[in-house]
């Protein structure tokens, strides 16, 4: 296995030459947060190649601002900060609640960060899902004055690979303010309370008065080299009253002849078994809540 020997570290205020040194060093330099997501790498000896580390820590990134119309997420800010801000638990954005409390233990709140989530895109994460569902949106410095913004639904290439060039980073997450008709859930399945996801899925609806289905995004992590939305799933179920069967029926016409990803803790046909009922607890949470609002 190669060895992870990184030969520098920066630590700095210093935004400019945070985003210079990642884009001089190119793919031997790796910016890092938290670190948790990276330390897994490293210690499967996947990023052999960096040399320098640049942290993003002091860069001011860490906050949780609610604007007019949209709640705008920091990208060093930690998981557990953003779970205490109580934004999660608002209307349309449960989903987040649910799969920030689904990263355990606390321990990994305490340190990961929002930013680190979503750019390590890997399969195995929680958080990308559920902010995808909720249509959020990144900014992207690539200088102190420059900066772009992308939809997180156009971020991901492959597994370990985003739109993001050498010498950019993250700055920040935006997510629309939903309605108080909008609801969201999240669910999971993972070996234990502690695992990654060997499937998880997210969902953001609204209902009309008569209880049937007026709009909904789904998307599914687990399954591909990155989170996809379920839109065949969700026009089989677009315009009825939900129920689990319903829901689960959905689901299997959707992906029986799917091939999913595979994995050491679950076959492709494990998953295409088990997706089904994860799909059908998350979109049945969120028509609840939505019911009960």
């Amino acid at each position: 296995m190669a060895v992870f020997r990184p030969k520098e570290f920066l630590f700095t205020e210093d935004k400019e030459e945070s985003l210079r040194r990642l884009k001089v060093e190119g793919k031997r330099a790796r910016a890092i947060a938290g670190g948790t997501g990276f330390y897994e790498l490293a210690r499967r000896g996947y990023i052999p190649e960096v040399k320098q580390l640049v942290s993003l820590m002091k860069l001011g990134l860490d906050y949780v601002q609610d604007k007019p119309s949209s709640l705008v997420i920091g990208a060093t800010t930690r998981l557990q900060d953003l779970l205490d801000s109580g934004f999660c638990d608002r209307h349309g954005l449960e989903a987040l609640g649910d799969a920030l409390r689904e990263i355990r233990p606390v321990q990994v709140r305490n340190v990961a960060t929002v930013g680190g989530e979503v750019c390590i895109s890997v399969p195995i994460v929680d958080l990308p899902t559920s902010l995808l569902a909720c249509e959020a949106s990144l900014t992207i410095l690539s200088s102190a004055q420059a900066e772009r913004t992308l939809k997180l639904e156009e971020f991901y290439v492959d597994a370990f690979l985003t739109k993001l060039k050498y010498g950019e980073i993250v700055k920040e997450v935006t997510i629309p303010k939903k309605s108080p008709t909008q609801s969201s859930a999240f669910a999971k399945l993972g070996r234990t309370a502690y695992d990654f996801n060997l499937v998880n899925a997210a969902a953001s609806l609204t209902i009309r008065k008569d209880g049937k289905l007026e709009s909904i995004r789904v998307f599914l992590g687990g399954i591909k080299r990155v989170p996809i939305r379920a839109v065949s799933f969700a026009n089989r179920i677009q315009g009825k009253q939900l129920d689990e069967k319903l829901l689960l029926q959905a689901a299997v016409d959707s992906f029986e002849k799917e091939k999913l990803l595979p994995s050491v803790h679950g076959s492709s046909e494990y998953k295409i078994a088990v997706l089904p009922v994860v799909l059908r607890d998350c979109v049945m949470k969120a028509y609840l809540r939505a019911k009960t609002n």
